[in-house]
């Protein structure tokens, strides 16, 4: 299961399903370290595993939203 990192408030990471768009809140210090806002974050398909940021959706994800941006402009 995927979840996006939405936003850090006051040390709570509010995250978002990619898939059901359902939202959960969870403290910062149970975030991978290093983890930040806008990062996909996998359990490794485990109910209750430990969440990893994952490199690769996160890149993917944020080059769609660059392209998006860029038609947005009227640069593409």
């Amino acid at each position: 299961m995927q979840w996006v990192i939405d936003r850090i408030e006051d040390g709570v990471a509010v995250l978002e399903n990619t898939e059901t768009d359902e939202t959960l809140e969870r403290p910062k210090k149970e975030l991978p370290k290093g983890a930040k806002e806008g990062q996909v974050l996998t359990d490794g398909g485990v109910a209750g595993g430990a969440l990893m940021i994952d490199k690769e959706e996160t890149a993917a994800r944020a080059a769609r939203i660059r392209e998006r941006f860029e038609r947005l402009k009227g640069g593409g």
